[in-house]
């Protein structure tokens, strides 16, 4: 955990997680860049459109018992529709994301790649051109290809391990396993690869959510 003061506003904050190199200030909205030990404001985050997600930044819950917060949040937008991405810190200091999306939810952990992304899974994004349906290996386990998506950030707040300013674009594509999904982003020359499985409310055990009318 490090605390920092914005440059902005002066207002106190920290970060977290050792790998996050972002944050909009929760006093200003400044939106925050980590470097090394210095950290840069550089224009302010505008407000995330209005939701009715029970989630918040702060939020702690369960998985596989093992606790975890909710450090930051990304709202994600593509053609039909939104959702979230909220960053979370497990107790045990693997960093994941928990996608919320018309009340489903589903946790997971980011997976190492190479730079050509040959470690896990064989394709060469350099190259690659996806098509729904194809079959692609992780490792030992079988997905299919099961969406393309062109996304852009709406917005985001808290924490994060990388630059969510809006506007972001990256493709999406998601992949469908018997034992769970697995997602690829690819954000300019940068691609990320996520492995997880859906999760019902009551298994993440969640306290200190936002209230709502109605639950």
């Amino acid at each position: 955990m490090r605390s920092y003061t914005c440059p902005a506003c002066g207002a106190p904050g920290t970060f977290q997680s050792s790998v996050s190199v972002y944050a909009v200030c929760a006093y200003c909205q400044s939106m925050i860049l980590r470097r090394n030990v210095d950290v840069e404001a550089f224009g302010k985050m505008a407000a995330l459109p209005p939701d009715m997600s029970p989630l918040r930044v702060g939020a702690r819950g369960m998985l596989d018992g093992v606790g975890f917060a909710l450090l930051g949040r990304v709202k994600i937008g593509w053609k039909d529709g939104v959702w979230n991405e909220w960053f979370m810190l497990t107790e045990d200091a693997r960093r994941g994301w928990l996608a919320e999306a018309q009340g489903f939810f589903a946790a997971c952990f980011e997976l190492p790649l190479a730079s050509d992304g040959r470690a896990l899974i064989n394709r060469n994004f350099a190259t690659w051109k996806p098509k729904p349906g194809e079959r692609v290996n992780i490792g030992a386990q079988a997905y299919e290809v099961a969406d393309i998506k062109h996304t852009v950030c709406l917005g985001s707040e808290g924490e994060l391990p990388f630059l969510a300013n809006r506007g972001r674009k990256a493709l999406s594509i998601d992949l469908a396993g018997s034992g769970g999904f697995a997602t690829l982003e690819i954000h300019q020359d940068e691609t990320r690869l996520y492995q997880g499985r859906y999760v019902g409310w009551d298994e993440l055990k969640l306290s200190d959510t936002r209230p709502l009318e109605g639950w």
